[in-house]
């Protein structure tokens, strides 16, 4: 008669636990967000539309500044040629992260109500990774697939603008405005996004964030909130990494320092985060709620 093999030589088929199997399963949700995102025909052509926006933007940049009338601004001001650089940057890079924060939202605000729709939330609660983990990788897999194809949008409209006859520091100052303005404001984008769409009607979110993402990054109507620590457009942050002479503002009595410029980095960052921890808690709520119904 055939012996029965022990429970102890059955392998194992449970996720293992401590940090490097917790990091594994991030990884596995990140990698799934990523290659589901750039398998979307949509996704790329929504950022060629924006980065040839942002081109054409660079490029008429690029050559009034070669050839500036001697009554310009820039002129009378004594502008020199690394505030034109500086002047050029902040001309891309602004509009940059308030078209690409928007589109990253946008195209992140599905992938919630996704997971609903093909019954992975309840998939979820029977696995030993947890929310934690899957929201984890879930922002860290969005996050990066939109800062990827950003990142070549600058790099191409960086190499136009050497082309056109500017020095190589060009390219260095974009990647310095990237660095510290389009990484901080995707993320409280993406965090924020998932946070809205874990509660909310997928259209309310799209169109609500839409109204509220131009209003903190250019305040139409109302400049005040587009002025406060929380403006992902770079306004704190341009004067301090990126100096120029004075320029009219539509608020005049703004000011800006090194101090409030780490704030407003840390601020997104810390927005992103506590955007993250809601979201799990409100997944909890929902399972929670679901069960005792």
């Amino acid at each position: 008669m055939m012996s029965t093999p022990s429970l102890s030589r059955v392998p194992s088929v449970t996720p293992g636990s401590g940090l490097l199997a917790a990091a594994g399963q991030v990884w596995a949700v990140m990698w799934a967000e990523l290659t589901m995102q750039w398998r979307r025909w949509g996704f790329w052509v929504t950022f060629a539309g924006v980065t040839f926006l942002l081109l054409l933007l660079t490029v008429q940049t690029a050559i009034y500044f070669k050839h500036l009338p001697p009554a310009s601004l820039y002129v009378r001001e004594h502008f020199n040629s690394i505030q034109i650089i500086n002047v050029m940057t902040y001309g891309t890079t602004a509009y940059g992260a308030m078209f690409f924060g928007l589109v990253a939202a946008l195209l992140v605000v599905d992938r919630m109500g996704r997971d609903q729709r093909l019954g992975m939330f309840e998939l979820q609660r029977a696995t030993p990774q947890g929310y934690a983990r899957y929201i984890l990788g879930k922002f860290l897999g969005n996050a990066v697939a939109v800062l990827i194809p950003t990142l070549l949008g600058y790099l191409l409209c960086a190499l136009v603008t050497i082309a056109l006859g500017w020095p190589i520091i060009v390219m260095a100052k974009f990647l310095q405005a990237f660095a510290l303005i389009n990484i901080p404001s995707c993320f409280a984008a993406v965090g924020l996004t998932l946070l809205l769409a874990s509660v909310l009607p997928l259209r309310v979110v799209q169109v609500g964030f839409s109204l509220l993402w131009f209003e903190v990054n250019i305040g139409l109507g109302w400049h005040a909130l587009a002025f406060t620590i929380f403006n992902p457009s770079g306004a704190y942050i341009y004067p301090v990494f990126f100096p120029m002479p004075p320029m009219l503002s539509v608020d005049p009595s703004f000011t800006t320092s090194l101090p409030l410029a780490l704030l407003n980095i840390a601020v997104l960052l810390l927005t992103a985060i506590v955007a993250l921890c809601l979201t799990y808690g409100s997944l909890i709520f929902q399972r929670a709620r679901k069960e005792t119904a």
